[in-house]
């Protein structure tokens, strides 16, 4: 840790590269990953204040507001002691958040893009060799990637691609300076580089074949817009563009106006058009899940319907189906058939701090290259430019609700977007709908040997079977089982499973590293309390009291003392929160995993709580001695009896097992009696 500063000299920060910092000796590194982020987001936002909440988004994305307060406190306070800042008078604590004031010359991206204005500025001057020294002197301050180790946060990924997007065109400008004021072979060693590196910049390209040209080597420069052509068929179907193509055409005619004399001061080559930058083609999927498992039919299924022109698809379900996962799997089984760009953007619609739409755009149009607009409008201008004839997929992934995505929905044709949420998307015209359930039994143990190997699981399957029921085949649940017995290699498959078999420590033993089932259900009761649904939070209080795996609506309106209409609403509030599960036949499942959170973090009402359960006990003993059949000998006799006696038995095998739990539960001991005597019924 640093000690605090005696000197008034300012500290200096380099962004253009790994992050570092100068306090007047070396260039030095943040040592923790957290505070190197947060650091990194406050200079990118330098002498402008940055509200608490979009560092809680973007530091903690997956915890309420509430429980990462103190850390962003304790994050803070810990930067200023690594900067030797603890007077605070750079790291500036304000009303709505920090502030980091950066003094002139004192941060390195600001003074690239003072360098880069002032180039340009000269070059519209037509001071060609001033603008090439300043374009020179800006491209001397980067170190490599910029923002090199810090942690992907929007922010930071919108603002990483701006800067390599510029870092190119001033190269290009550079590039071009360069073969124009001197000789065009000193530039072909690094200008064949960074070709190589960007095969699809057309503007790069063009530089290429000039300097090839002017250095005398026609038949290479020739080579090169061949080797271009055939890339631009092969990976995009297009030809070059037509100034590439006259530019060719010029080449082969050995026209007298490309030989320009050795270190003469010239015009940049004139073209037959303005050349066209190569629009930015951003192909930004996460990489491949080595893990992912049988969602056979869920892939086919999205990948016919992408294959559909402006195709839009949503998979909703509940947390920790593996919505996301699926989403990528099938973006990246389609990738090739969007050629201009695949995008992946988390909405955070499930965390406390939601991206806004207008914040989506600007990520989105920073991912094209282009400088998002403040005004909403000129920015949704520019979204529908940036789009305009080209095939872009777009992974929008877990999003509140409607109004965060219909701005960044597509116009042009073309383009396709899938969507993924806890909450079924509505008011999307053509939009394609899948519910994403549990895996099957089967998948979940594979899910398991995927991580596990084979060997180690196939050798214990009975109890792979065991802890998959115990994960309620949940992917989330079985993903951290299977990496808690991935670090644990001395323990067998039981080990876990015996633990797990405790419900009261269940939740605390699904957590790895960073994955928690704990914490991914609590942001769904956290966004319950956001909405104000004391309601839906009352009804998930009682579901856990009651302990059923499955419940009617019948039961939820008995449970709640309300009518079934609205016993339905509010268990459809529960399933857009993605805590219970929709089945058909007007039942929903409620998780053993959501049952016991929700026993934990919303308690019990000594009173309201057992006269609730007690309605549940009297709707089903109301309904049992409706199923009671008539044993009079004179009804026996009907000839609809026996059909009747049918109809019981179905029912009353659909229903034994809550039938059973219910029993222990009466507080009359009416059920059990009246239970015996039905089956005695059925069976004689």
């Amino acid at each position: 840790m640093a000690a605090s500063r005696q000197d008034t000299s300012p500290v200096r920060f380099r962004l253009l590269g790994p992050v570092e910092f100068n306090d007047g000796g070396e260039w030095r590194s943040i040592g923790s990953a957290k505070q190197r982020t947060l650091l990194a987001i406050l200079l990118l936002n330098a002498n402008r204040v940055v509200p608490v909440r979009q560092l809680y988004a973007e530091l903690w994305p997956d915890k309420p507001a509430a429980q990462v307060k103190g850390l962003l406190a304790g994050c803070v306070w810990r930067l200023r002691a690594a900067l030797g800042e603890t007077a605070g008078r750079a790291l500036v604590t304000k009303a709505s958040g920090y502030q980091f004031a950066v003094e002139p010359g004192a941060l390195d991206v600001l003074e690239y893009e003072k360098l880069v204005t002032a180039a340009r500025s000269r070059l519209a001057a037509d001071d060609l060799a001033g603008a090439m020294t300043a374009f020179t002197a800006a491209l001397r301050l980067w170190r490599g990637s910029p923002l090199a180790d810090v942690a992907l946060t929007l922010s930071v990924m919108a603002e990483r691609a701006r800067l390599e997007e510029s870092r190119l065109t001033v190269l290009e400008s550079r590039f071009g300076l360069q073969i124009t004021l001197s000789d065009p072979e000193e530039v072909l060693p690094e200008l064949k580089l960074i070709v190589s590196q960007h095969p699809l910049r057309e503007r790069l390209h063009e530089h290429l074949m000039v300097a090839l040209y002017r250095s005398g080597q026609q038949a290479d420069a020739l080579g090169a817009y061949r080797d271009l052509r055939r890339l631009l068929i092969d990976e995009l179907g297009v030809e070059p563009s037509k100034p590439l193509r006259e530019l060719q055409r010029r080449i082969l005619a050995e026209d007298p106006q490309l030989a320009v004399a050795l270190g003469t001061p010239a015009a940049p080559v004139p073209l037959a058009a303005p050349v066209e930058i190569t629009r930015v083609a951003p192909h930004r999927l996460p990489p491949r899940n080595p893990v992912f498992v049988a969602r056979d039919a869920e892939v086919a299924e999205l990948t016919a319907r992408l294959a559909e022109d402006n195709a839009v698809c949503a998979v909703h379900g509940m947390t920790g189906s593996g919505k996301t996962a699926l989403a990528l799997h099938v973006a990246q089984a389609v990738a090739d058939r969007f050629p201009d760009g695949q995008l992946h953007l988390d909405l955070r619609g499930a965390s406390n701090a939601p991206l806004d739409p207008a914040a989506a755009l600007a990520a989105l149009l920073s991912a094209f290259g282009e400088r998002p607009s403040a005004d909403p409008r000129q920015a949704a201008a520019q979204w529908a430019a940036a789009l305009e004839g080209r095939r872009v997929l777009l992974v929008l992934d877990d999003l509140r609700d409607v109004r965060q995505v219909r701005p960044l929905l597509p116009t042009a044709p073309g383009c396709a977007v899938l969507l993924t949420g806890r909450a079924a998307v509505g008011a999307i015209d053509g939009c394609h709908h899948l519910r994403l359930g549990r895996l099957p039994v089967p998948a979940a143990v594979d899910l398991l040997r995927r991580v596990l190997g084979a060997d180690r699981v196939d050798a214990q399957l009975a109890d792979a079977n065991t802890l998959a029921g115990l994960c309620e085949c949940l992917p989330l649940a079985v993903r951290v089982a299977a990496a808690r017995l991935a670090a644990r290699p001395d323990w067998t498959i039981a080990d876990l499973a015996d633990r797990l078999a405790d419900a009261h420590r269940r939740l605390d033993l699904l957590v790895s590293n960073d994955l928690s089932v704990r914490d991914r259900l609590q942001t769904c009761v956290h966004g319950l309390r956001v909405d104000g649904d004391e309601e839906a939070l009352s009804a998930l209080a009682l579901l856990a009291e009651l302990d059923l795996p499955v419940v009617t609506v019948a039961t939820v309106a008995a449970l709640l003392d309300v009518a079934e209409a609205s016993a339905e609403a509010t268990a459809e509030r529960l399933v857009d929160a993605g805590l219970l599960e929709s089945l058909p036949r007007a039942r929903y499942r409620v998780p053993a995993l959501v049952r016991l959170l929700a026993a934990d973090e919303l308690g019990r009402s000594e009173v309201a709580a057992p006269a609730a359960v007690q309605r549940v006990v009297d709707h089903y003993l109301t309904a049992v001695q409706h199923h009671l059949p008539d044993q009079s000998v004179s009804v026996r006799h009907e000839p609809g009896w026996h059909r009747g006696r049918a109809t019981s038995l179905a029912w009353y095998r659909e229903h034994h097992a809550i039938l059973r739990a219910l029993a222990h539960r009466d507080l009359t001991d009416t059920l059990p009696k009246v239970l015996d005597q039905l089956r005695w019924m059925l069976t004689n």
